[in-house]
């Protein structure tokens, strides 16, 4: 779909309504395709920072294939209101399902965010940051699809409400970047730790972790606290990329992460190397074991290595005894 117009569509119904846009279910009537259609309000469209910042967002939003971001069916310009189409969707956002009651155990949000980790990294190795993740940006089936929407929305309406600043005096200030920066990614991850923070209040499960380990919620609970900007040393140990936020996820879900090893080390010290715990349970059994043990040897050869020095001996007296035997 191209130079999409408010008149091809069929409203079914408003699916969200904002002071700068509303979220409808359509139907395309030539094509008869259901579509979640963004419309923007004629105030914010004729904005020029705003339609800069959508016009150079297209290209990559086109580009985004994958199973928890909506396809992006097209672009509009329609007498100065822009128009965005995605496939359809009729999950719910979880800001609606919180104030239900809905609640979720500490796998179920380590599940969401692993989701949630892949799509952003798709659209950050495309340049394109989110910009907005919120309960209204992620919409959750019942066996915990997540789908992202809104890629871009949030940072389209920031760079239109910078020209209104009284601080900007010039378009290098209020001009958004062709690329995702590094402090965009880092917002983008931010968002999504306070996302799960904010799930993790709803979690009640009684996390029974085995004996000398950390409990799931509990480790879950450090990852995100290492996004707390007011505590320096989290800084340092807090995930810098989508993939790595991911997989630390997933290390807490398989029990491997650092804070899932036994409090209290009870194996031999006789027989344990100083390498990684995580690289021995996860190495090939022949590298572990020739690794941490002596070669073997033959039975054979521990014979020879003992009566190599008697056949020595042997040797050198019948070479003493042909010498003598020649010079006499």
């Amino acid at each position: 779909m191209t130079d999409l117009d408010l008149n091809d569509f069929e409203i079914v119904r408003e699916l969200r309504s904002y002071p700068e846009r509303r979220v409808l279910a359509a139907v395309h009537k030539a094509t008869g395709e259901a579509v979640r259609l963004t419309e923007f309000s004629a105030e914010i469209s004729l904005r020029p920072e705003f339609r800069r910042a959508v016009k150079m967002d297209r290209a990559m939003l086109a580009m985004l294939k994958h199973q928890s971001i909506l396809k992006f069916r097209g672009y509009g310009d329609a007498g100065g209101t822009l128009l965005l189409a995605t496939d359809a969707c009729d999950l719910v956002p979880l800001s609606d399902q919180l104030p239900e009651g809905r609640r979720f155990s500490s796998e179920d949000i380590i599940e969401i965010g692993w989701q949630v980790c892949s799509a952003l990294q798709l659209a950050h190795n495309l340049g394109l940051a989110h910009g907005g993740l919120s309960a209204e940006s992620i919409l959750l089936s019942d066996n915990l699809q997540v789908t992202v929407v809104d890629f871009g929305v949030a940072r389209w309406l920031k760079a239109a409400s910078l020209a209104d600043a009284p601080a900007s005096s010039g378009p290098a200030l209020i001009t958004i970047s062709a690329l995702a920066s590094r402090q965009d990614v880092e917002q983008d991850l931010r968002e999504l730790a306070g996302l799960l923070t904010l799930l993790l209040q709803t979690c009640d499960d009684n996390d029974e972790a085995e004996p000398g380990k950390v409990p799931m919620r509990l480790m879950l609970e450090r990852l995100l606290a290492r996004f707390e900007i007011s505590d320096p040393a989290n800084a340092v140990q807090k995930p810098s990329s989508a993939r790595e936020f991911q997989g630390r996820l997933g290390e807490i879900l398989i029990g491997t992460g650092d804070d899932s090893m036994p409090l209290v080390d009870h194996r031999n010290a006789t027989a344990t190397s100083r390498r990684s715990i995580v690289v021995e349970l996860f190495e090939p059994p022949q590298s572990a074991s020739t690794s941490n043990a002596p070669a073997a040897k033959p039975a054979s050869f521990a014979w020879q290595k003992q009566f190599l020095p008697i056949i020595a001996i042997i040797v050198v007296v019948m070479i003493l005894w042909l010498l003598a035997d020649r010079l006499l």
